[in-house]
């Protein structure tokens, strides 16, 4: 789940997690920009709002929260992109994740 859809340090715990985290705002960016990492989460982001399930049917739980959190940082960092927005609004209620839009605001993201 990490490496298809990646969040912000600071929100998962587990080794793997850390391991795979983007550790802020350029490193979001940097990662939407990259000719295959950021090709292929848009690649992701569209099967998973073709599929026409919500997140937590789709991937389960915790891994639903993963997503949202995913789909939230990349709406704030790539604005441009209306694909992070739509999977919101679709497979997350239109819930974006809270705790992720805070780090964002607050500028520091957690090694």
């Amino acid at each position: 789940m990490w490496f298809v859809f990646p969040q912000l340090a600071g929100l998962g715990r587990s080794e793997t997690a850390r391991f795979y985290a983007l550790r802020s705002a350029d490193e979001a960016r940097a990662y939407w920009e990259h000719r295959v990492l950021g090709l292929r989460l848009r690649e992701a982001t569209a099967a998973a709002i073709g599929s026409g399930a919500e997140a937590g049917v789709l991937f389960g739980h915790p891994d639903d929260l993963k997503f949202r959190s995913c789909m939230t940082l990349f709406r704030e960092v790539a604005p441009q992109e209306p694909l992070f927005g739509e999977a919101i609004g679709r497979l997350c209620r239109g819930e974006a994740d809270p705790l992720t839009l805070r780090l964002l605001r607050e500028g520091h993201c957690a090694a």
